[in-house]
C-alpha cells in the first residue's frame, strides 16, 4: 500500500517495512520531516554542519526530536525558535561545501 504525504509517495510492504520515496530532494534545503514546533537550532546561522549532524530540535506530542543535516555545508536558517512547521517545510538552507 502507498500513502502520498508532504515529502514524497511512503510505500509499506507487506513483511518487509515502509519505504520514502521522495518527490523532490536537494541536498541544500533542510525540512521538517514531521509536523511540530521549531524548540531551538543547534547550530548557529553561518556555522558549519556536517552530514548526519543535528542541526534543530523539534517538538512535535511533548517530544524533541533532533533533526539532522543532509549534508555538510553551510547553515543558514529560515524559521525561528517557536514557529510551527509541517512536515516538508523549509528550516533552513546549506551552502553546500561539495556541491556536486
Amino acid at each position: 500500500r502507498g500513502a502520498e504525504e508532504a515529502l514524497g509517495l511512503r510505500l509499506r510492504l507487506e513483511g518487509i517495512g515502509t519505504i520514502m520515496l521522495p518527490t523532490l530532494y536537494d541536498p541544500s534545503e533542510l525540512r521538517s520531516e514531521f509536523n511540530g514546533k521549531v524548540v531551538r537550532y543547534l547550530q548557529d546561522s553561518g556555522s558549519t554542519v556536517t552530514e548526519g549532524q543535528p542541526y534543530v530540535e523539534l517538538e512535535a506530542m511533548k517530544m524533541i526530536m533532533p533533526v539532522k543535516a543532509t549534508a555538510t555545508g553551510k547553515i543558514t536558517h529560515t524559521r525561528g525558535a517557536g514557529s510551527v512547521v509541517s512536515a516538508g517545510e523549509l528550516l533552513g538552507s546549506l551552502e553546500l561545501e561539495d556541491p556536486s
